[in-house]
């Protein structure tokens, strides 16, 4: 546990009277294996839990440029951790459980909490949680981009680890590399929208990390099963490695191509997913965006194609030559064929001097 005293619940709840921490041990233990653990990995909530237990007592309780990485970790982890506990234990603790029955739980010097208290108390708390969450998964996020040496060429194993920057503290590159073992480690260079802050541009996700750990199954199945195999698998898979440039790096065709792309995902999204609330309605409108501007695209694709081919250069052409958006120049007529229109040939039933094969009409 990351928590053991009521004076580090002090932090979060500043007016609490618990005099002993006993009774929300449970719920401590439930909040660190059900809310924590995921989006941090086993590992690395092993190795936090580890490095709380050396060394509590010696633990900044203020986060400052010169606390180290894993005290701040364990700030942010506690907070997560306090807020859903609190959340949890305020449905039980308002009832006393005895011999003759159960009772409202009560004291002397205090008021009862009336039940629309408890709800905004816990709602609180939960909303409080979520935010702590997202704070810990974009500080994680920062910290990974700062510790690691980006890679010119990204592999498509998500498994390898970048080689550590020069300048990182050993902490930090230790803190991330543990956090790639987690699901919650989404620096999915595989997808067209491959995080949160991409997301947030298409589609408002309030910048919930956790929320788009949430949608990427969805997003995986449009990708795989609607638009790579309308695009083309090779040309998608050409897509997704040029976003991973510098902004400046990526052609203008391919960021127009990569714009329209997450714009039908996005829509695409909405129309499938349960994550998201959605109502009726705009699911199917949604959809129906979404099928409407996959075929913008192949318009759009058709009309610049030259530009695309240009583009990719001689040695991807066939990425895209091999791919559904590719349409075949349509062949110029000889000027001396004999009907001076068309390169036609008396063998062939529409040839000249050939009476036209009329069906006869059903009767």
């Amino acid at each position: 546990m990351i928590i053991t005293t009521t004076e580090e619940l002090r932090l979060f709840f500043p007016g609490h009277a618990i005099d002993h921490i006993d009774p929300f041990v449970g719920f401590i233990d439930n909040a660190e294996h059900e809310f924590l653990l995921q989006p941090l990995g086993q590992q690395l909530y092993d190795k936090l839990c580890e490095y709380y237990a050396k060394g509590a007592w010696r633990n900044s309780r203020v986060e400052t440029q010169q606390t180290g990485y894993y005290n701040r970790l364990l700030l942010m982890a506690q907070r997560c951790v306090a807020f859903d506990a609190m959340g949890r234990a305020v449905g039980v603790h308002a009832i006393s459980i005895n011999n003759a029955g159960m009772n409202f739980a009560t004291a002397e010097d205090y008021q009862k909490a009336d039940d629309q208290a408890i709800t905004r108390f816990r709602d609180t708390c939960t909303k409080e949680a979520h935010a702590a969450l997202n704070r810990l998964l974009y500080t994680l996020e920062q910290w990974t981009k700062e510790a690691t040496v980006p890679d010119a060429s990204p592999s498509e194993n998500e498994a390898t680890v970048p080689d550590a920057s020069p300048s990182a503290n050993p902490e930090q590159t230790e803190i991330t590399q543990l956090w790639r073992s987690s699901r919650y480690f989404y620096l999915c260079a595989q997808l067209l929208i491959p995080s949160a802050v991409a997301m947030q541009d298409y589609l408002n996700i309030y910048d919930s990390r956790e929320k788009f750990i949430q949608l990427l199954p969805d997003l995986h199945f449009i990708q795989e099963e609607i638009i790579a195999p309308a695009i083309g698998e090779e040309f998608c898979d050409y897509l997704v490695e040029e976003q991973m440039k510098d902004e400046s790096d990526i052609p203008p065709t391919v960021r127009r191509l990569l714009h329209k792309l997450r714009k039908i995902m996005t829509c695409l999204l909405e129309g499938r997913t349960t994550v998201l609330r959605v109502d009726k309605q705009r699911k199917i409108t949604a959809h129906d965006e979404g099928v409407r501007l996959l075929g913008q695209l192949r318009e759009f694709c058709e009309q610049r194609q030259d530009t695309i081919l240009t583009t990719l250069g001689a040695d991807n052409a066939d990425i895209y030559t091999s791919s559904p958006m590719y349409v075949k120049p349509v062949a110029t007529v000889p000027d001396d064929s004999p009907s001076g229109k068309c390169d036609c040939h008396t063998t062939d039933l529409n040839g000249h001097g050939m009476s036209m094969l009329v069906t006869e009409p059903l009767l």
